[in-house]
């Protein structure tokens, strides 16, 4: 039984929620963990955030409706092991927005590999630690550092319907990922601005 069977929908809402927040909290220990240099820490801390901001908005509750896949109503199907899963891809995912929009107009492809390291790194921490014996999530997509943000999103919600066991609606997928896309973009962008200023 997982550990947030049984429980209703208000406070399984206010348990995901503070699982997702211990995820970034834990991710944020990334820096030291690394030696990260400060500007790579101050970056890192961006993703954790970014991270941390959309998977609460696509499992939890929405501020901007635009980070909506449908999945407010299927709590049940989210544990520990997928909200992992989760939050490591969008870890990955902001890799792949740094990738293609770099910082303040900036591409930065020294701190990739690093960035990518703890990522990685997190994702195998994370399993370690889960009681289940949850082996390392891997990528949503064997070529994912190839791909562009559009081919990302599409990927990682096709993955997560399929993860999630959920019918995959392909007129929503279209919306949904087009819309996630768009406000992923900017609130990247919003985000890394003041960066490397």
């Amino acid at each position: 039984m997982g550990i947030l069977d049984g429980l209703p929908g208000r406070k399984r809402r206010v348990n995901l929620e503070m699982m997702i927040r211990e995820l970034a909290d834990s991710a944020r220990l990334q820096p030291s963990i690394q030696h990260f240099y400060a500007p790579q820490a101050a970056l890192w801390n961006t993703f954790c955030d970014g991270a941390e901001e959309i998977v609460c908005q696509l499992v939890v509750k929405n501020s901007d409706k635009r980070l909506d896949w449908g999945l407010k109503g299927k709590l049940r199907r989210f544990d520990e092991e997928r909200l992992v899963t989760l939050y490591y891809w969008m870890l990955l995912y902001h890799l792949v927005l740094l990738r293609h929009r770099g910082v303040g107009g900036r591409q930065t492809p020294d701190d990739i590999p690093a960035l990518e390291n703890a990522t990685s790194d997190f994702a195998k921490r994370q399993a370690e630690n889960i009681s289940t014996g949850l082996d390392t999530p891997q990528p949503w997509d064997e070529r994912w550092n190839r791909q562009f943000t559009l081919e990302s999103a599409m990927s990682i919600y096709n993955g997560l319907y399929e993860l999630l066991g959920l019918f995959n609606d392909l007129n929503k997928r279209i919306n949904h990922v087009s819309n996630f896309t768009t406000a992923t973009e900017q609130s990247f962008d919003e985000r890394v601005k003041t960066l490397r200023g």
